[in-house]
């Protein structure tokens, strides 16, 4: 074995080592945060139903049993194999898994529940179990969306990352990466045979070869996870590079070629022996569409009730700050090409519709689009409503009214929506929402056309779990980042 093979065999073992303590350092992590939400829960329920669990013994016996129940069954579930093999873990996306599996263990302990019966003592009450179960999907997941985006970019080494594909997609892909601590990668570069620098986009971030150079660089760089973002080679020849060499504990994340047509609701057809894939169409069923609105309805409602001494406050504070109207109305476009009249607060001095030509010159958006961060416009009252989002509250009477929806694709304004032209037409098939994709994804930071991407895939992969999903993470992302 010649001087450089041993070099190579040594820098594969040192990488695979690192990457193997990375990985345990992580579960770790993940075990101390579940343990602590399970104790705290069951603790909070024992000390709740005490007097049906008189003994602090059998107390104490019950916690640990179930704790342990709880992380036996997490196992099963693959609770700790996401964070180690994907980019991006959404604690959200966890909820499910977490909802089956104490449900589960609750049921198991329901049934069985004269286990944990000492000495010939009644089993542990059903409410006893009910409130640990209620508090343990609570602070569960809340303690593991506070490892992710607060321990982990901290205290744990984060994985090196070679984006093959160094065009518009790769260079995208890398800088949403960037903004996110939280995914714990580090970029080191790009490889690409024949790289076209886009101005303006990750200039520091070297190509460090062609994709020939993969297996040293990733060898040189200690790289651990491996983007494809429309490489010109194959993904399947790069991955048994990748084998040939030995580098078994390598991620992988592709970006497929048209992701925009790609959806989590395609099938696979067998002709004759070839796959073929069936891309569904964007439309819902009857029954989705009343599901949907029910749904509105229902949350809407409460709501508004709950708010209504909010909208009052509000009221008030833009009739003393400003003269005008309480209500801004603007026509954006609806489902099927209707237009409707969007209600918000007014943020802006009256007649600023008629300022907006004065002002294009300082525009801050692509495409069509019109934001200034700091529009003159903008009132006092109006800056505090925008930061805080406020000024989109009484979108939910558009809601009731049948005009928009809690999630749904955005509701562009006409002169907007007059340059969506081909597919990004098909965005309309269902009900504009008040937040969306481009709400959770990004925001305002959002270029028009990837913003019309997003609306789409949101139409053809519309769940109602996953309206669920996007109305929870809107509420922290709107607090964090504010609005313009």
């Amino acid at each position: 074995m010649s001087v450089v093979d041993v070099h190579s065999s040594v820098v594969v073992l040192q990488r695979q080592r690192a990457h193997a303590l990375r990985e345990r350092k992580l579960v770790r992590f993940l075990l101390a945060f579940d343990v602590l939400g399970l104790a705290t829960a069951a603790a909070v329920a024992a000390a709740v139903t005490r007097q049906s669990l008189a003994s602090p013994t059998r107390a104490a016996v019950w916690m640990a049993c179930t704790v342990a129940a709880a992380l036996l069954v997490f196992s099963l579930y693959r609770l700790y194999e996401r964070d180690r093999s994907q980019i991006a873990v959404s604690t959200l996306d966890e909820l499910r898994d977490f909802l089956s599996a104490l449900t589960l263990v609750s049921m198991v302990e329901v049934s069985a529940g004269e286990i944990f019966g000492l000495n010939g003592g009644a089993p542990v009450p059903v409410r006893t179990i009910v409130l640990f179960w209620a508090l343990s999907l609570v602070l569960l997941p809340s303690a593991r969306g506070v490892l992710r985006h607060r321990v982990v970019p901290l205290l744990n080494t984060p994985q090196n990352t070679v984006i093959v594909g160094a065009g518009l997609v790769g260079q995208m892909i890398a800088d949403k990466i960037r903004r996110h601590p939280e995914y714990n990668l580090r970029i080191v570069g790009f490889l690409d045979n024949e790289p076209h620098p886009i101005d303006g986009l990750l200039d520091d971030l070297p190509i460090l070869g062609g994709e020939d150079d993969l297996v040293a660089v990733l060898g040189r760089h200690r790289v651990s996870r491996v983007v494809l973002a429309f490489s010109r080679r194959p993904p399947d020849q790069l991955l048994e590079m990748i084998r040939d060499a030995g580098l078994r504990d390598v991620h992988f994340s592709i970006v497929p070629r048209y992701f925009e047509m790609m959806t989590s609701n395609v099938g696979v057809a067998d002709v004759e022996g070839i796959p073929v894939v069936e891309v569904p169409a964007p439309r819902l069923s009857r029954l989705a569409l009343l599901t949907k609105r029910v749904f509105d309805l229902v949350l809407t409602l409460a709501g508004l009730l709950v708010l209504a001494p909010l909208f009052v406050i509000i009221a008030v504070a833009i009739r003393l700050d400003s003269p005008g109207p309480v209500f801004f109305r603007q026509a954006r476009m609806g489902r099927t090409d209707c237009a409707f009249s969007i209600y918000k607060f007014r943020t802006m001095v009256d007649l600023a519709e008629g300022m907006r030509e004065s002002l294009l010159t300082a525009n801050e958006s692509t495409g069509p689009l019109f934001k200034i961060r700091s529009d003159p416009r903008v009132t006092r009252v109006g800056r505090v409503l925008r930061a805080l989002s406020l000024d989109e509250l009484p979108q939910l009477l558009n809601v009731m009214r049948g005009e928009m929806s809690l999630v749904g694709p955005r509701p562009f304004v006409l002169y907007e929506d007059e340059k969506i032209l081909g597919w990004g037409r098909q965005r309309l098939d269902l009900t504009p929402g008040i937040t969306g994709l481009w709400q959770v994804l990004g925001r305002n930071d959002i270029p028009f056309e990837e913003m019309l991407k997003l609306d789409y895939l949101y139409v053809r992969n519309w769940s109602l779990w996953g309206d669920l999903k996007l109305l929870l993470r809107t509420v922290p992302i709107v607090v964090r980042r504010g609005g313009y």
